[in-house]
């Protein structure tokens, strides 16, 4: 069937891993999830502020982001909105633009890694951004990225075109302008593939995010 993307809503929450689940870090700035098991009744009531959130979203006509499935198989996810609808990164870290998309994080399934499927949430980011008329998709992206974690790798969003366009010692800002995929074909699919620059025989990093089990 090929891989697709499917918009992001309250019931598709809980085919996400575990921890993504109950964390609302990007959404309403709590902490994230710790190595050890969540509290039961704390990870009951941030999956009912994340299904809040998501659902907020959809009712002001906002994708909150999108679930990758390859034919019956969930495969990745990616969460983003307007920097307005996020929560504002704290202390020192730069501050994302109110022109922009902000593609929060990213996942993808450690078995699904390495065919581009990394690629695919990233533009669906792009697309919501065009949709809202937004100049912008902006990422933060972490220089010391970890396999359980839920800020995209540096390297990872600059090989997806992104640059820097806020420097931090750990958490720069990145940004992609909408407009050059706008002004570079009058197909939008293809705009995205040339601003991506796809090299298919290259192989992909992929996003990774904090999560414990599928």
């Amino acid at each position: 069937m090929g891989a697709r993307t499917v918009p992001l809503s309250g019931e598709l929450l809980d085919d996400l891993p575990a921890r993504c689940r109950a964390c609302v870090f990007w959404e309403l700035g709590a902490d994230r999830p710790g190595d050890d098991p969540q509290d039961e009744e704390r990870a009951a009531r941030d999956r009912v502020r994340k299904q809040g959130w998501v659902t907020a979203q959809a009712l002001d006509g906002i994708q909150p982001g999108v679930q990758l499935r390859d034919g019956d198989a969930r495969v990745g996810y990616a969460l983003f909105g307007p920097a307005h609808t996020l929560a504002p990164r704290a202390g020192t870290v730069p501050r994302s633009s109110p022109d922009a998309l902000v593609l929060a994080t990213a996942w993808v399934a450690p078995e699904a890694r390495s065919h581009g499927y990394g690629r695919l949430l990233v533009q669906a980011a792009i697309r919501e951004a065009l949709r809202l008329d937004l100049d912008a998709v902006e990422a933060y992206g972490d220089r010391r990225s970890r396999e359980w974690d839920c800020v995209l790798p540096v390297g990872w969003l600059l090989q997806e075109g992104f640059e820097i366009a806020a420097e931090h010692p750990r958490y720069p800002l990145l940004r992609l302008e909408t407009s050059r995929v706008a002004r570079w074909a009058e197909s939008i699919e293809h705009a995205i593939e040339e601003v991506l620059g796809r090299a298919r025989s290259r192989p992909q990093l992929q996003p990774q995010l904090r999560s414990d089990t599928q």
